[in-house]
């Protein structure tokens, strides 16, 4: 019988699985932040998740496996994703779309590839740097 690591090492979780466990982790975590968290019936819109802040504010957001930016999709929502696995678990990040956005096309918009959207394969040190006022655990 396989145990703790050996098990998750031949686990492979579909996209929509680890769609599924990662909005249970941070669903955890913004509860126990003090957020109230909504699902939208429909996701429409790109909102997966609608928040209420610990100052009563309301943010639509967009739950994502790691940072990417779209102005055609993701345009005035909330950004919400995980950063590097660490022995301490992950910080998540909850920043807004727009600002995001602009920081990112101010470091990309000249590369070939850039066509108003960005996806980062990782979250970089420099890009680290920028999401670390957006922290969970630190707002």
């Amino acid at each position: 019988m396989m145990k703790g690591k050996d098990l998750q090492a031949k686990i492979r979780l579909t996209s929509n699985e680890k769609e599924a466990a990662n909005r249970a982790e941070v669903t955890a975590l913004l509860i126990r932040a003090g957020y109230r968290v909504y699902r939208p019936e429909a996701d429409c819109y790109g909102e997966d998740l609608i928040l209420r802040t610990p100052k009563g504010e309301l943010r639509p957001v967009q739950l994502k496996a790691r940072p990417e930016v779209d102005w055609k999709r993701y345009q005035s929502l909330w950004m919400l994703f995980p950063g590097p696995q660490t022995s301490n678990g992950r910080k998540w990040f909850l920043v807004p779309h727009d600002e995001f956005y602009e920081w990112t096309k101010d470091k990309h918009g000249h590369a070939t590839g850039w066509k108003e959207a960005w996806s980062y394969p990782y979250v970089s040190k420099e890009l680290g740097q920028f999401l670390d006022k957006f922290a969970l655990n630190s707002q």
